[in-house]
């Protein structure tokens, strides 16, 4: 077995990307590049996926364009300071 069809668990992915469980639930709820689901799933077994999975989603993830911070330093704020969006 090579090393990219390794399996890695939940805690091992936390572990590689430096997040907690409840931020990988997170991210595989995301609309834009969601962490894949789960190669191997079953009920009360560990989830499981095959690290090659792992860091083709981080490297899409690094692809993604972002809003810079200091972009939304000046941006409109309702009366809670919270960013109002555009329309």
């Amino acid at each position: 077995m090579t090393d990219d069809l390794a399996w890695m668990s939940s805690a091992q992915v936390c572990a590689h990307l430096g997040i907690s469980l409840r931020t990988l639930d997170r991210r595989r709820k995301k609309e834009v590049n969601p962490f894949p689901e789960p190669d191997y799933s079953d009920i009360g077994a560990e989830n499981k996926w095959y690290r090659y999975k792992v860091i083709e989603w981080q490297h899409q993830e690094t692809l993604l364009k972002r809003t810079a911070i200091s972009s939304l330093s000046n941006a409109a704020r309702d009366i809670r300071g919270r960013i109002v969006k555009r329309a």
